[in-house]
């Protein structure tokens, strides 16, 4: 006897392992930023988290590459989604600047969001074109089989 599963069973438990996935990443997002940003922890205290931050889309990316996919719907993001982001991200800096003991003076913290709202840009915008043109490359290649 064989073990068959139903395909709707195996999709739907394939469905909430990845939600439960996505729930504990951001669970760990939260408590990072909870620990760094209110409690002043430093990235020793924090290591847990800071391993996972990094390694689980890294992960993610190498597999889906390994299987031949592309996770997610790479289009162009829209104007207001970016502008929100980068105001997220220099707003979640501005908090990690003035929690400092040191006092960080201004240059230094408007060169330190220059920096930050750079890297961001051509990050997310280097990968979502990389990963575009992976996903026409391997649409290609399975419309030709």
């Amino acid at each position: 006897m064989t073990n068959m599963v139903d395909e709707r069973v195996l999709q739907a438990r394939r469905q909430i392992g990845s939600e439960m996935m996505q729930l504990m990443y951001y669970f760990i997002v939260i408590s990072f930023c909870i620990k760094s940003l209110y409690f002043g922890m430093g990235l020793q205290e924090c290591m847990t988290e800071f391993i996972i931050l990094i390694s689980a889309p890294i992960y993610q990316a190498y597999r889906s590459r390994k299987l031949g996919v592309v996770l997610g719907n790479y289009r162009k993001a829209s104007r207001a989604s970016n502008l929100l982001s980068i105001a997220i991200g220099i707003g979640v800096l501005l908090l990690c600047l003035y929690r400092t003991d040191s006092g960080v003076p201004t240059l230094e913290a408007v060169s330190a969001i220059v920096t930050f709202a750079v890297v961001f840009s051509f990050t997310r915008f280097g990968f979502a074109h990389i990963e575009a043109k992976r996903a026409k490359k391997l649409e290609e290649e399975y419309d030709e089989d």
